[in-house]
């Protein structure tokens, strides 16, 4: 399934932007395939390897934290090497197809153009090997720092840091870093090549010296302000606007919450059903996923719902004929979620999919909230005055 994700710019005006291109300059975005095969059902090994990319990108980003900031992170559950499995308690088989999902765009550096994912749960820019051959590029700079950053189960990514010229959506930026891996970390994701993240500097595992791409548009002025806005939809029309506000993305007002900068993540304080968690705001993945043992506790308040394991991940099923409620309330406002966005897929039995799953060994005290809950909301990530804002969609 392919889905046109637009970017929609605010550029800078004046001369000493020169460079830029004018005002609602729109890219073309994919959603990179599905979890899903036809009917609905949902692939099991696709999306138990995305929560397992997810695991160790959130293992990655405490270490770098600390190698960062010379602390541990506030919100370190377990040792980074422990992968405890507690298990499920019940197993439901799924249907194995080939596909996977997130959202994808195209960004050039050094005038070379590929896919990447944009990613609010990571701070580095990493490609595949062949995406882009610094070679090409006048204008490309072998630094000689070395990068090391695991991706899957077992996959890598690794190789030099780069810098060189960058572009998405018409706005431009000199000497931005790019990790050129010199190993295939992304197999057989078209039109994806690579991963572009939009969180802060202290989980970032390229030297301080290296800001992300987000960062490096806003020091050199090519965004008029440091605010970018995702507006994911499940049909047409998802939007990722960069440099302003789009009011037209949301209804009613928006509800504003601080956000710590030192601590890496965009992370806030919520509520889930009434249960109190922090929540790291993700698109980069799927489904809400938290401890194991959080997840269950929200769960018994729900009736009809089936668990089953798979892969370290708790998840659960329910009859499709009766939806359970769940809402997510940040900043004192409730996000209730749709039947829609509350089914993911079908088990082989029939029965609906929660899309709100327990994961073994997840290091951190907190839940991973990705597109279930980005498809009920715009989000605005402000890097100015270090907020996001939540509103309903329009």
């Amino acid at each position: 399934m392919q889905l046109s994700l637009k970017f929609v710019a605010g550029l800078v005006l004046a001369s000493s932007a020169a460079f830029a291109a004018e005002d609602n300059v729109e890219i073309n975005l994919q959603r990179r395939n599905s979890f899903f095969s036809t009917g609905n059902q949902l692939n099991v090994n696709a999306f138990t390897t995305h929560q397992s990319q997810v695991n160790n990108k959130y293992k990655d980003a405490l270490e770098n934290f600390k190698r960062n900031m010379g602390r541990d992170h506030p919100l370190l559950r377990l040792l980074l090497g422990d992968k405890r499995n507690n298990g499920g308690s019940g197993t439901v088989k799924l249907t194995d197809v080939q596909q996977e999902q997130l959202w994808a765009g195209d960004v050039s550096f050094g005038g070379q153009t590929f896919g990447i994912d944009f990613d609010t749960g990571s701070s580095d820019t990493l490609v595949n090997p062949k995406a882009y051959d610094p070679k090409k590029s006048k204008n490309s700079k072998n630094t000689h720092d070395y990068f090391r950053a695991a991706y899957g189960d077992g996959t890598t990514a690794k190789g030099f840091i780069y810098t060189d010229d960058f572009e998405i959506a018409g706005l431009k930026a000199k000497n931005v870093a790019i990790g050129h891996s010199v190993s295939e970390f992304i197999q057989d994701q078209e039109p994806s090549q690579g991963i572009a993240g939009l969180a802060f500097p202290s989980i970032q595992s390229f030297p301080k010296k290296y800001t992300p791409f987000f960062e490096a548009l806003k020091k050199q002025k090519a965004v008029n302000s440091g605010v970018f806005q995702f507006t994911l939809k499940p049909g047409k029309g998802s939007t990722l606007v960069l440099g302003k506000v789009d009011s037209s993305k949301y209804k009613g007002k928006v509800t504003y919450v601080d956000v710590d900068p030192s601590q890496g993540f965009w992370l806030t304080d919520a509520k889930i059903n009434g249960q109190k968690i922090k929540a790291i705001i993700d698109s980069g993945s799927t489904i809400i996923t938290g401890p194991t043992d959080q997840v269950r506790s929200m769960v018994k308040g729900l009736k009809g719902m089936t668990p089953f394991s798979s892969g370290g991940t708790l998840m659960y099923t329910y009859d499709c004929k009766n939806t359970p409620n769940v809402s997510i309330n940040i900043g004192g406002t409730d996000f209730k979620l749709s039947k829609s966005q509350l089914f993911f897929g079908h088990a082989n039995n029939g029965q609906c999919v929660f899309p709100v799953a327990g994961q073994d060994g997840l290091p951190m005290e907190a839940w991973i909230v990705g597109d279930t809950f980005f498809q009920a909301v715009s989000i605005i990530f402000d890097t100015d005055k270090n907020r996001m804002g939540f509103a309903t969609q329009a």
